[in-house]
């Protein structure tokens, strides 16, 4: 079940980083017309950077662990 989640996590790591990225152009695109949707894109982007790079770190980690705990097991005694 670990295998399963860790694995929906990674996959919806990226439409996360779309929705705050294309949130983040509407709301700055309802604040102000002129600029407001590419001040709005850029700050969802740094956002979605700060958000997803993060939990992007962890999936990494995990992914590397698991790569650790393989070649531990498998290595002769």
């Amino acid at each position: 079940m670990n295998r399963f989640l860790a694995s929906i996590i990674g996959f919806l790591n990226g439409f996360i980083a779309l929705i705050f990225i294309l949130g983040g152009g509407v709301i700055g695109h309802s604040m102000s017309e002129s600029y407001g949707l590419a001040l709005g894109l850029v700050c969802g982007l740094i956002v979605a950077i700060l958000v997803c790079g993060f939990l992007a770190i962890f999936i990494s980690m995990r992914a590397e662990l698991v790569e650790i705990r393989r070649l531990i097991e498998s290595r002769p005694n």
